[in-house]
């Protein structure tokens, strides 16, 4: 074991990242385009019903606790057939047979490539493969869908050979790809972030790998990127600030569905009316997915034909068809490229491919985008994230005030615990996490700005304490600032929203 930093350091992850960009793209390199286009796309869909069933895709909470509590560990894979069977005749009650054999399927797949990961020294229990149970292998595929993604959309650039990448082998094919190198190539991006941000960053290297001396998690709770005020928290904080939209009937019996998506675009619409989302060009694009979607397979997948695609794109008139055409299709490139893509479609020359999902959080990032802009949603989605974390702390056991000024001078959230006065500093600043990858300089250089801004801030905060102490009566006072999105420093008292339980009392647990 050996610690390595600076130039050293930048040799080696850039040398990994090279290997490992390559390896993907060998891997892929040996099938047909077509075909393993529709192989993986057909296992992405058959994950993402497997991630959402537990969770969303049945009422009955009893039976997606028992589902989450099935064990696919060795025994299970020795002689799956009662517990498969099982499954079966409790899920045929609410879902159509289509959805339970791929969830069966994934549930099959789970177990055996869990007792191959540990038979390789991959340990299925650990903190980072959970394949022994069917909730412990929801969070584990969760936690790999953008890798997922992230390879369909490399495929065209890199599927050039002649095998036939056949549905049911793709999982065992690339699921270890994306173990070795796909969360490495991510991984190690973020590592030159931290080693161009961090003056004391280093590696502790050794024959198998290399340890970083810091860490950086870009994303929240399940896996989902950070927002300045997701749907979700309006829903939870704002939801008697806007009118739900009149929804079309959906089919219980699946899990995804083109009349989801389409609801999915009126809600959007409605809950971000107040602030000129329907007036924008987000109202245009909104129509053309709703268009798309009228070419829908199987209530899932989207194909058009290129020449019907790029008409589509001509008969609106609120965007320019070729940006439009740039927004909407993804251009053949490597995976790293790969990890921030959000166009829907893939180009596989005479017509573009997509599904109700891809279309769905492309939308949906394309909201985020057009909301950004605008002064006053950022100064709304800045008050909805002090109330995030007033909700927060509450469920910590803190008791947050009702403090907001003294003497003139505001206060974002003053709570208190055990004798100290907790005064947190809520930043939402939105940050453009894609640039790690794709414009590295840019991103450190807005990251550096952002922390020396909030080093100001505390030290602001520092200053003024005295009003605190008097106003509450208390001798202590302690001052941190707390980031919708995440930055790289090395100041504790700035903590990413993502670790907001760093701020949980010590002997604290649950809440």
């Amino acid at each position: 074991m050996r610690t390595i930093s600076g130039d050293e350091a930048r040799a080696l992850i850039e040398s990994q990242l090279g290997t490992h960009g390559h390896g993907v793209f060998t891997v892929l390199a040996q099938y047909r385009r077509d075909d393993a286009v529709a192989a993986w796309h057909e296992t992405i869909r058959a994950v993402e019903e497997f991630i959402n069933l537990p969770r969303f895709g049945i009422a009955d909470v009893r039976l997606r606790a028992w589902l989450c509590a099935i064990r696919l560990d060795g025994a299970f894979v020795s002689d799956p057939g009662p517990t498969w069977l099982a499954v079966r005749q409790a899920l045929a009650p609410h879902l159509e047979p289509s959805v339970i054999a791929r969830f069966t399927r994934i549930m099959l797949y789970a177990g055996a490539m869990g007792v191959a990961f540990a038979a390789h020294g991959q340990d299925a229990r650990s903190a980072t493969i959970t394949l022994d149970t069917i909730g412990g292998a929801v969070d584990y595929f969760q936690s790999r869908r953008r890798h997922f993604v992230s390879l369909l959309y490399t495929m065209p650039h890199a599927c050039s050979g002649s095998l036939v990448l056949q549905p049911y082998d793709a999982l065992t094919v690339l699921l270890p790809q994306v173990e070795h190198s796909c969360i490495a190539i991510t991984g190690f991006h973020h590592k030159l972030a931290l080693l161009e941000a961090l003056p004391d960053f280093s590696l502790e290297v050794d024959g198998i790998g290399a340890m970083a001396s810091h860490d950086f998690e870009t994303l929240d709770d399940h896996f989902l990127e950070p927002e300045r005020a997701s749907i979700h928290v309006m829903a939870e904080l704002r939801g008697d600030q806007f009118t739900m939209p009149a929804m079309e009937p959906v089919d219980g019996r699946k899990i995804f569905s083109t009349a989801e998506l389409r609801n999915g675009v009126k809600l959007i619409g409605a809950i971000y009316e107040a602030f000129g989302l329907k007036d924008s060009d987000f109202s245009a694009m909104g129509v053309l997915v709703v268009a798309f979607a009228r070419y829908s397979r199987d209530d899932y997948y989207v194909e058009i034909e290129k020449d019907k695609f790029r008409s589509m794109l001509r008969a609106q008139n609120e965007l320019d068809p070729a940006e439009l055409e740039t927004l909407l299709v993804n251009i053949p490139s490597d995976y790293a490229t790969n990890t921030n893509a959000y166009q829907p479609f893939l180009d596989l020359g005479d017509r573009v491919v997509s599904n109700v999902n891809l279309l769905s959080r492309f939308l949906y990032s394309f909201k985020n985008v057009h909301l950004g802009s605008r002064r006053r949603f950022q100064i709304h989605a800045g008050f909805i994230f002090e109330d995030m974390v007033k909700r927060d702390l509450e469920r910590m056991g803190f008791t947050v005030t009702n403090i907001k000024r003294i003497n003139r001078k505001e206060f974002d959230v003053v709570a208190t615990y055990d004798g100290v006065i907790f005064n947190i500093q809520c930043k939402n600043n939105w940050i453009d996490l894609s640039k790690i990858e794709a414009e590295r300089k840019l991103f450190v250089r807005y990251n550096r700005s952002l922390t020396n801004y909030y080093s100001r801030a505390l030290k602001k905060e520092r200053g003024r304490e005295h009003l605190l102490k008097q106003e509450l009566g208390m001798d202590k006072v302690v001052h941190y600032v707390v980031s919708r999105f995440p930055v790289i420093g090395a100041d504790a008292a700035v903590i990413n929203y993502n670790q907001i339980e760093r701020l949980r009392p010590a002997g604290r647990v649950g809440a």
